[in-house]
């Protein structure tokens, strides 16, 4: 499946046949046509260093669904508190006894490492501006259940490259699965260290991605338009964004979608700063996938543990 074996690092590792195979299960999961199953000698613990509503609670969810045993750490009452190391904090909770290790951290590389230190399965729920690989699972089967081919698909995504974890992710997923992606923002969020870190997709997927620093042109062509959250909280000394110019040349709204094709959908990993990166008709209208993003995000989690499960068993 993947180099690290049993961890779900990001989408770089996961070939197309376990994308499709969890495809494949979650569809089974939404029509019922799969026998419930359940893992109640199995101990999922999630490890959150950072904030999270979504990606968090549809983990506990998927969870309970396959009646593991799930364990939630409060990072906010725990030891790290006194100044307990994260490699100190996960081989606690190690020898506590888990089976699978939910991990979401503020540096990148965190989830790597904890798969390197660890004996169980890590799944990483976001490690700083590096990956979220359920996220781009979760968005990858929202598109399919539209009966969409991903090969005659182009994807606009708009908004902060340089600080998003999803976009990474997302982008090599799309590619992978055959979709043409555009890369639209200002210069200050999509800089050339970030070209730069793309061009071994482009010698991937030769012709399939491009860069754009205007909005309407990419978007006339696309079958969809993702925006991606500007994140504020990353923003350094260095970081110069002028987020009013940003809403005027960069926000989703009924202006620039009335001039792209009538069936375009609408997508946002959440969450959202409503009327700054996506206006809030937009994203509340018919053409808009955002809410079945998160509801597959349960199921495509749950997909994934229950593939970890059956496979150690």
């Amino acid at each position: 499946m993947n180099y690290l074996g049993k961890h779900i690092i990001d989408i770089d590792h996961l070939d197309r046949n376990y994308i499709e195979n969890i495809f494949s299960i979650t569809q089974r999961l939404k029509t019922q046509n799969e026998v419930k199953k359940s893992f109640n000698n199995k101990n999922i613990c999630t490890l959150f260093f950072e904030d999270s509503t979504r990606t968090k609670l549809s983990f506990e969810k998927a969870s309970n669904n396959l009646k593991a045993n799930f364990h939630n750490l409060d990072l906010s009452t725990s030891s790290v508190n006194k100044g307990e190391s994260f490699f100190n904090t996960i081989k606690t909770v190690e020898s506590i006894g888990m089976d699978i290790y939910i991990i979401r951290h503020g540096s990148s590389g965190a989830a790597i490492f904890a798969a390197k230190n660890l004996r169980g399965t890590v799944i990483n729920a976001g490690d700083g501006s590096h990956a979220h690989p359920t996220q781009a699972l979760s968005d990858l089967f929202t598109i399919k259940e539209q009966k969409k081919d991903f090969t005659k698909l182009e994807i606009s995504i708009v908004g902060d490259f340089l600080f998003s974890r999803v976009a990474r992710s997302n982008i090599l997923a799309f590619l992978k699965m055959g979709s043409k992606v555009n890369i639209l923002g200002p210069p200050e969020l999509t800089s050339p260290q970030i070209s730069d870190a793309y061009d071994q997709y482009n010698s991937l997927y030769p012709g399939s991605l491009k860069f754009y620093n205007e909005l309407k042109q990419p978007l006339i062509n696309s079958d969809i338009v993702m925006a991606l959250r500007i994140q504020k909280e990353r923003f350094n000394k260095e970081t110069k964004v002028d987020l009013e110019n940003y809403k005027s040349k960069w926000r989703i709204d009924k202006e620039i979608l009335a001039q792209c094709k009538k069936n375009i959908l609408i997508m946002h990993p959440g969450p959202m700063n409503e009327e700054l990166e996506i206006s809030h008709n937009v994203a509340h209208s018919d053409f808009s996938l955002i809410n079945k993003q998160v509801e597959n995000g349960v199921y495509v989690r749950q997909s994934i543990i229950q593939n970890i499960f059956e496979g150690e068993d």
